[in-house]
């Protein structure tokens, strides 16, 4: 199956039948098109094609001159197909955008599609994020340059649909070349396009895209029956959102501010955060809670119940406090229903290989999850209402964040589990304590040693070793054979080795010491190291890949730091070229800190430290490995926390201020969180 390139992935392509077969809407019941298609004169009051054959407006090879006037008469289309099949009421009406950006250098973010079904419930005539229920893009030439142009501004469009209103659950879209037309689909586990087709003889599969799309259930169209826009006047949109808890009553909460919105991609969880309360009666009752709507694996841990399972793991009341103090209270979750059952993307159709030139750049995650799997929409509702630690630009906040989740992954260890996913996004502030979430990943620890290591985490905040897959800070003696453990990742070049122990062999090559086998270890498995290697991770980020708040002009010397500091987060948080030997010392993290700016030195220093002494653990634990992996005795977790604590003292009468390093910093930050 071929793959078509597009900024936020690649998209699977599918025969027209199948698109029409599999991915649209379903026929309303009242509109006999397979009828009139087997008729074989169209009368006035059916499908608008002409004797010829043509669709109407297009019954010869010349076209207007202007775009504007060479697709109007879809538009002609639209209105004939709503009046043949009156007085039934279609669901959306087609337009043609008027004031549409057609060049793709022209369009920004806000730019609005070519053309667009709207929703006929939308407020009054205005067409914006929420109304728009299909997006449409032109070109009236046909060449790859510009059919690539298109792909960009249709995926585009498609993401400000699904980013922009939160009821969206997926949506259509459609690219026309000249005379060639693609059907477009995706929803948060995949992008899918039809083959071209001439619309304009071939007009069968167009009618079909047409007479489904107008006269569709707004469920069918991607809308989320669960999910109320308000009409009021507030600058961003504000929603009455259903939250149902297992075995309990749905819940009902109105949204009243975003907290966050969610990623920047089509596929993927799409996580967003409200600061909301709940409704009963149609009246606010009790505190302002925290929302989160994101689509998490099928197969996936549940947050809610993760919660449930640690904090029932806890083996004393001391144990309970220490958690409710880092991780946050949950008041109600549950899956997504509509129509009765849970809400899920689609059976996914896997891509092949990519065909064509990719038509715009976007950094790819290469932890991104397999396109065979299916997700399903998830709610949560905390009671405390958080901010992220990316909004801040305090280096003591930062710092005493990451000393205060130190305590937090104790507690969490102490009572048997780990993690496995921490990260800038996944720690929040809370007043002047910092929170701990994002717990569908944690696992515990006695059950980790059952299944074979799996990459999970953010891609640059994700321990060296977890990323690897194997066991990377062994004595020398247990690094001469064969690691049973090494993951897939693992090469001839990451294998530390002995020039001398070389030359010995050359030089007595039948000593006892060689002829003995390799030690065989055991399986890598996940441990608490690598939470708190993590922490470091975090901190190296808001050295490395930010930059002293200032309005100050650089002078040389300082813009030729700001370059090298630009290539050293890059390596670190982006292509993750030097996160071995960063972590492991081999090329010191000492020296990368010498493009940091004066006042940042100092506390890179500090973060050195605590770096060495995460090593000398790391050496220590695994001395000893046993069947079941690794095992810490003397967990360092209040050691790695004094040396965060010590830092933010150091901060705490002379705060410093940092923003993110320019672009490249600023894609890091938000590819990573």
């Amino acid at each position: 199956m071929d793959t078509k390139r597009t900024p936020f992935g690649d998209a699977a392509v599918i025969s027209v039948d199948a698109f029409v077969n599999k991915l649209l809407p379903p026929l309303h019941s009242h509109i006999p098109l397979d009828a009139l298609f087997s008729d074989a004169k169209m009368s006035a009051n059916s499908l608008p094609v002409t004797k010829r054959g043509y669709l109407h407006g297009y019954a010869t090879k010349h076209k207007p001159s202007k775009i504007t006037s060479a697709f109007k008469p879809l538009q002609m289309c639209a209105r004939k197909i709503a009046k043949a099949f009156a007085p039934l009421e279609s669901t959306l009406v087609f337009k043609n955008n008027e004031d549409a950006q057609w060049l793709l250098r022209d369009r920004t973010e806000d730019s609005l599609p070519d053309a667009y079904f709207l929703s006929k419930s939308g407020r009054d005539d205005r067409v914006d994020w929420t109304t728009i229920a299909v997006p449409g893009v032109y070109n009236k030439i046909d060449t790859a340059t510009l059919s690539d142009h298109n792909v960009t501004k249709i995926t585009r469009c498609m993401f400000q649909c699904l980013h922009r209103d939160a009821r969206r659950r997926f949506v259509y879209g459609f690219t026309v070349d000249d005379s060639r037309m693609r059907l477009w689909f995706c929803d948060r586990s995949q992008i899918v396009v039809s083959d071209p087709f001439l619309f304009v003889t071939g007009w069968k599969p167009f009618f079909q895209f047409w007479v489904r799309i107008m006269y569709a259930d707004p469920r069918d169209l991607g809308f989320d029956p669960t999910v109320r826009l308000l009409e009021d006047d507030a600058s961003e949109p504000r929603y009455e959102i259903e939250v149902g808890s297992p075995g309990e009553e749905v819940q009902v909460y109105r949204t009243l501010d975003a907290l966050s919105q969610g990623g920047q991609g089509i596929v993927g969880g799409a996580t967003r955060v409200w600061k909301a309360v709940k409704v009963e009666n149609g009246e606010e009752v009790g505190e302002a809670v925290a929302l989160k709507d994101s689509w998490v694996w099928e197969d996936g841990n549940r947050e809610g119940l993760v919660d449930a399972s640690i904090r029932a793991s806890c083996a004393s009341d001391e144990q309970k406090a220490a958690l409710d103090k880092s991780f946050l209270t949950v008041l109600a979750h549950g899956d997504i229903l509509v129509d009765g059952a849970a809400d899920r993307t689609r059976a996914a159709v896997t891509p092949g290989k990519a065909t064509g030139k990719a038509p715009d750049h976007s950094e790819r995650d290469p932890y991104t999850q397999p396109h065979d799997r299916s997700r399903i929409h998830y709610r949560i509702v905390y009671k405390e209402v958080c901010k992220p630690l990316r909004s801040t630009s305090s280096l003591y906040t930062v710092f005493k964040t990451l000393s205060d989740a130190c305590h937090g992954l104790e507690a969490l260890y102490k009572c048997g589990w780990v993690h496995r996913d921490i990260s800038v996004g996944n720690l929040l502030l809370f007043g002047d304590r910092a929170k701990i979430h994002g717990l569908e990943y944690a696992e515990r620890v006695d059950d980790i040693a059952k299944r074979p290591h799996a990459v999970v985490g953010t891609y640059g905040f994700v321990a060296v070793e977890a990323q690897q897959g194997r066991y990377i800070f062994l004595p020398r003696r247990l690094n001469r054979g064969k690691r049973s453990g090494e993951g897939p990742q693992a090469s001839q070049k990451d294998k530390p080795t002995d020039k001398r122990v070389t030359r010995a062999k050359r030089k007595t090559p039948s000593s006892p010491r060689d002829e003995s086998p390799p030690p065989q270890l055991p399986d890598f498995h996940y441990n608490a190291l690598h939470d708190l290697q993590s922490l470091w991770w975090i901190a190296a980020y808001y050295l490395i890949a930010h930059e002293v708040d200032s309005d100050e002009d650089l002078d040389e010397e300082a813009s030729h730091n700001c370059s090298s500091q630009l290539i050293t987060a890059r390596k670190l948080f982006l292509d993750g070229s030097a996160r071995d030997d960063a972590i492991s010392g081999m090329f010191s993290f000492r020296i990368q800190l010498e493009c940091l700016a004066p006042t940042l030195r100092d506390v890179g220093s500090r973060v050195e430290d605590a770096r060495a002494r995460l090593m000398t653990a790391y050496q220590d634990a695994e001395r000893e490995l046993h069947a079941d992996g690794l095992r810490i005795k003397n967990p360092i977790h209040p050691i790695l926390s004094n040396c965060f604590h010590e830092i933010a003292e150091t901060l705490k009468d002379h705060d410093i201020l940092v923003r993110p390093l320019d672009a490249i910093a600023d894609r890091c930050g938000v590819h990573l969180s």
